[in-house]
């Protein structure tokens, strides 16, 4: 399933690399804008205190805006898994309704960003400290550090669960939470997957796969991950043993059909085909 799900992606973002690339000039706009925010913000020199408010307050504003603009690609994206065609107009026309969600997630992961760099190292030190505690202090700090890990794992499908499933923020967090639970491994190397989506991204200075990209790995990754869900739900009997053995043979055939059997080769040298 997971080598079908990496050809998929691949040819997806090829396939509509004008769109990608045109999102992604966004994208670089908003980055470069929180960029800026937080350099100011380091820069002010009003005192420690000043400074750390205007730092979390400029991260917040950053994450903020990449989520509303991350969001609003949501839908193209969709349509770019469904083997539909993005229309880079629907991508400024969902700008404001993304607007609610962007605020909250982007809150969330400042918040998560601040307890990274605060907690993590305030108790590391206390136990570099020594003392009777310094047990507990690196186990706390253990301990947020994996809140952390699989918090940042788990919310890789928040956005795809926004386009494909909707449901209030609420649910949706609860619903990444339990697809990476129920998934670890398979959600662990679609992180893989966006690891080396940022490397090209630095390669090619965004352009791709860019941020768009990213998002069209996720939301590729669960639609073909919810034909699971589809069959367990209409087999309702199954063992726990009979629920594990997945007949992605069949559930992905009508995918497969679509994909056909194109090769890397093609893209570059169409000739060889």
């Amino acid at each position: 399933m997971f080598k079908f799900f990496f050809k998929k992606n691949f040819f997806d973002v090829w396939d509509n690399l004008f769109h990608v690339i045109a999102c992604n000039l966004i994208s670089l706009v908003v980055l470069a804008l929180s960029a800026f925010l937080c350099f100011a913000a380091v820069s002010v020199p009003e005192g420690e205190l000043a400074r750390n408010v205007c730092t979390f307050a400029a991260v917040a504003v950053s994450c903020i805006l990449i989520s509303i603009f991350s969001f609003a690609e949501g839908s193209n994206a969709a349509d770019v898994a469904s083997f539909d065609t993005p229309r880079f107009l629907d991508y400024f026309k969902s700008v404001v309704p993304s607007i609610k969600d962007g605020v909250l997630f982007g809150l969330l992961s400042a918040l998560l960003a601040g307890i990274a760099f605060v907690s993590i190292p305030y108790y590391f030190n206390m136990y570099r400290a020594g003392g009777t505690a310094g047990f507990v202090y690196l186990l706390l700090a253990a301990l947020i550090f994996w809140f952390i890990v699989i918090t940042i794992l788990a919310l890789q499908w928040f956005l795809p669960v926004r386009s494909l499933m909707g449901n209030s923020f609420v649910k949706r967090l609860k619903k990444s939470y339990i697809i990476f639970f129920d998934n670890p491994a398979f959600t662990l190397g679609v992180a893989l997957v966006n690891v080396l989506n940022i490397v090209l991204s630095v390669v090619t200075l965004g352009l791709v796969p860019g941020m768009s990209g990213i998002i069209i790995t996720n939301t590729n990754a669960l639609r073909l991950r919810l034909y699971k869900y589809d069959w367990l739900e209409v087999n309702p009997d199954l063992t726990p043993q009979e629920r594990k053995n997945v007949p992605w043979g069949d559930l992905l055939a009508k995918d497969r059909r679509i994909v056909g059997d194109r090769k890397l080769r093609s893209l570059f040298m169409p000739w060889k085909q």
